[in-house]
């Protein structure tokens, strides 16, 4: 990654495919942009009372992307699935709280990296029709693209939610989030 040093690249010629590509370019800069200066105490408080902290979020992300970039266009994800990053399945005394372990900020940027050069690689091997393929039967994801449209926006979401939670830890002066594509 060039956090903090790269320039912004321009769309240029832009089909589905590459849509797809700048877009989750942009996801995955803006989900390590938001949390690979901060330390493990940073991201492993709760700051926001009744909120999830910045690791949880990091790892409810990347769990998502591993399944959505390469477990559903491969067939096989880079790590198992952990119910503790999916809400939607744990109990009220399950939710994340303080003193639950959670990943160094180190180790969730070295998987972030990993996702993201595996998915990359895998999107970028694909042609233009692969991304009108139909990938399984869910109800509301039947196109390869749709899955990437899925866990794109997904990811946006959690990313403003990280940078909420840099401001509830005071850390307005630092970084700020960039643009990295126009």
């Amino acid at each position: 990654m060039t956090i903090g040093r790269h320039e912004c690249k321009n769309a240029r010629d832009t089909r589905l495919k590459e849509a797809i590509f700048i877009s989750l370019d942009e996801a995955l800069t803006a989900l390590e942009e938001s949390f690979y200066d901060l330390t493990d105490e940073q991201v492993w408080s709760f700051p926001a009372a009744g909120k999830n902290n910045i690791a949880w979020i990091v790892m409810h992300c990347l769990d998502n992307l591993d399944e959505y970039l390469n477990g559903a266009q491969t067939g096989e994800r880079l790590f198992p699935t952990e119910w503790r990053w999916d809400l939607w399945q744990c109990k009220p005394e399950e939710r994340p709280k303080p003193g639950d372990p959670f990943p160094t900020a180190q180790e969730m940027l070295e998987r972030l990296r990993k996702i993201r050069d595996a998915g990359m690689a895998t999107l970028e091997h694909m042609d233009e029709s692969a991304m009108t393929d139909r990938l399984g039967s869910h109800p509301h994801k039947t196109l390869r693209s749709d899955w990437y449209m899925r866990t794109l926006y997904h990811t946006n979401s959690h990313v403003r939610q990280i940078w909420l939670l840099r401001g509830a830890l005071g850390l307005v002066n630092g970084p700020w989030p960039e643009q990295h594509w126009a």
